[in-house]
């Protein structure tokens, strides 16, 4: 168990770092080490992560806590990203002719050249759907030099909606139900019973407002959102430190700062 790798999950907001660190055990998920850092205002612009000493320093600190056996995974933010669905070809393709299946694709999903894109993509049987993602080369590289920089390795780049949905799954939320995460100024939610939704608003947007216009299906609704912001009496307080079997004080007072990093811990593994 000493030498068992760290999932390690990686939120990036604007002004601050939150980092978790998880291993399996065998009566559920220890929480190895958890990581919160201040950082400027101004550290995302536009969903792009601008480098600063404060954020170096808080990456190395970072880094030198880790194992040499970790799995890092980073939160991007959704308006870096396009997001398309294609129809899965009528012939099961393997790789790498289905990664060629997805590139050709690309051209017409994307209003953006081929070359300039990065691609990931995730085949669901149930629909006969291809998911694509797409983010420019340029913005994933930004993103990236911080973190070579300090010498952390990255395994995956994840969005944070996805993110949030994995800590929805994680905690077994039933299938009417929504999760709702005020941060960076925006609600972010996921709910299974709008077919898997993921989303983001403005502030702004009132939360009461949310359900009725953005998952009007849920019937269970649950909140994660600091002290600051209060949840409208229809949301159930949700902690996604519960998500973890074994944790040892100290914790961090703001648990709703590390949903995201939460659900980037719990990840499962890409198949190679």
């Amino acid at each position: 168990m000493a030498f068992q790798t760290w999932q390690v999950g990686l939120d990036i907001q604007n002004t601050q770092l939150c980092a978790l660190a998880v291993q399996r055990r065998r009566g559920g998920w220890q929480l190895c080490r958890w990581w919160q850092q201040g950082l400027p205002q101004d550290t995302l612009r536009n969903g792009l992560l601008q480098s600063s000493p404060e954020l170096q320093a808080a990456l190395r600190d970072l880094q030198r806590q880790l194992p040499q056996r970790y799995s890092l995974r980073v939160a991007l933010p959704a308006q870096l990203v396009l997001q398309r669905p294609l129809a899965l070809p009528a012939q099961r393709l393997q790789e790498p002719a289905l990664g060629r299946y997805v590139t050709a694709a690309a051209q017409r999903l994307f209003p953006v050249e081929p070359d300039a894109l990065a691609l990931d993509y995730r085949a669901s049987e149930a629909d006969r759907q291809l998911y694509v993602t797409a983010a420019r080369r340029e913005a994933i590289a930004q993103w990236l030099a911080p973190l070579q920089q300090s010498a952390l390795r990255p395994a995956v780049f994840e969005l944070a909606t996805h993110a949030l949905a994995q800590t929805a799954l994680a905690a077994g939320l039933a299938e009417d139900a929504a999760l709702l995460l005020y941060q960076d100024a925006q609600w972010l939610w996921y709910s299974r019973a709008s077919e898997g939704l993921v989303g983001s608003a403005v502030a702004d947007s009132a939360a009461e407002t949310l359900p009725s216009r953005y998952f009007p299906q849920a019937r269970a609704l649950y909140g994660c959102a600091p002290s600051s912001v209060a949840l409208p009496d229809a949301f159930t307080p949700f902690s996604p430190l519960q998500l973890f079997a074994y944790r040892q004080p100290p914790l961090p007072q703001q648990e709703a700062a590390f949903c995201i990093a939460a659900g980037l811990a719990l990840r499962p593994e890409d198949c190679p």
